[in-house]
């Protein structure tokens, strides 16, 4: 007897210890989050991408005009997100520009927080959130993110929280985080054909139908405000997109015509199929949500058409490689991001500083994770753990 109501003792210890750490965990991230919010509130400024892709489209649809012809605000580049997100963060029009640039701001934190928690995971630590909170939020990426107002942390959070909802069987809602991603769709491509075989998996043919069903019906209902306030919206969105202008990104497709030239282009569809086949070999071997980390990271490698701020869809790869490791590993992680971070300052130090010379971040965060991570194979089911 004595023995039964030991072992039921020690599970509800075991229990209480688990919500301990599982809500002060949460309390310590949403207190760094406030202590970020605030040592960043200054990084914000108008008249980035923030105001030329999302604030001043969302004002001129709310005045009736065509969101994709943004010249009478006098913006430096033409709208170029897909209209998923100006249609969601229409409202945002109503605001000024500073009112909108803080709600923004604050929202990019909120969203990083949300990122630290879905990644980590059930491997709930303290010490794991903060360390965590730290490594994300001072990313050199994540603070140009932030300066910029860009959209790629949504993004991120979008594709996360959609692979979460396909698992719990909420298709609609896994369908509405796909269309809001691919608000940047060269940054949602890996991530949409991997959740696209998860899909498949599951229910074939039918399967994979009804979710780009969902979601094509979806992106038309986020096009909806564009259509009531200007209907004619299309051929400027065309037009815009058409006029982006050619810029040095941190890509390989840059790299490799930069350098080889016409041989380039043949090097970057290799690099891009391996990469396709990396990303269809995690969603077969892999869990969802652990695929989902590594096909974000994979993106800016096929990505001809990335930033350094995009560099933020390594966040869930650091994070769950972290959580995953023990502590000689966690230590070693540190080490390997500490050294990122100081290249990454150099570069941004040097007189010559350019986007494209941090092409090289997603390699060494993709190979730091392959390096640090402990791979367990399941002879059972053929899939592959990170333990």
């Amino acid at each position: 007897m004595n023995k039964i109501i030991n072992r039921k003792e020690k599970k509800l210890t075991q229990a209480g210890l688990r919500a301990f750490h599982k809500y002060a965990s949460i309390m310590m991230l949403v207190l760094t989050g406030i202590l970020a919010g605030l040592l960043f509130r200054q990084l914000t400024a108008p008249r980035m991408d923030f105001y030329n892709e999302l604030w001043g489209p969302a004002y001129l649809l709310t005045q009736g005009q065509s969101p994709y012809d943004t010249s009478s605000l006098n913006t430096n580049l033409p709208a170029a997100w897909f209209p998923m997100a100006i249609g969601f963060f229409s409202p945002l029009g109503w605001l000024s520009e500073n009112s909108a640039l803080q709600f923004w701001f604050i929202f990019n934190i909120i969203e990083i927080c949300m990122i630290i928690y879905i990644a980590q995971g059930d491997k709930l630590s303290i010490y794991n959130r903060v360390i965590l909170a730290l490594l994300c939020l001072f990313f050199p990426p994540t603070l140009n993110h932030i300066n910029l107002g860009q959209i790629s942390i949504t993004v991120t959070l979008c594709l996360m929280l959609a692979v979460h909802f396909a698992n719990k069987e909420r298709h609609w809602l896994s369908a509405f985080f796909v269309a809001m991603a691919f608000s940047k769709p060269h940054l949602s491509i890996l991530a949409g054909l991997g959740i696209s075989y998860h899909y498949y998996l599951r229910d074939r043919i039918r399967g994979l139908t009804l979710f780009w069903g969902r979601t094509i019906l979806i992106s038309l209902a986020l096009c909806i405000p564009l259509f009531i306030a200007y209907s004619n919206w299309i051929p400027d969105a065309i037009r815009s997109m058409k006029q982006n202008p050619p810029w040095l990104y941190p890509s390989l497709y840059i790299l490799f015509h930069r350098y080889f030239g016409e041989w380039g282009y043949v090097l970057w569809g290799v690099t891009s199929l391996t990469a396709i086949w990396l990303c269809y070999l995690l969603w077969k071997k892999l869990p969802p949500a652990n695929a989902m980390v590594w096909s974000l990271a994979l993106a800016p490698v096929l990505s001809p058409y990335v930033g350094s701020w995009d560099f933020v869809l390594l966040l869930p790869l650091l994070i769950s490689t972290y959580a995953s490791a023990d502590l000689k590993r966690k230590i070693l992680i540190i080490v390997l991001y500490s050294i990122a971070w100081y290249g990454m300052a150099l570069v941004q130090m040097q007189e010559s500083s350019h986007n494209h010379f941090f092409w090289w971040v997603p390699l060494w965060f993709l190979g730091m994770s392959a390096l640090v991570t402990n791979w367990k194979t399941d002879r059972s089911s053929g899939s592959i753990q990170p333990v």
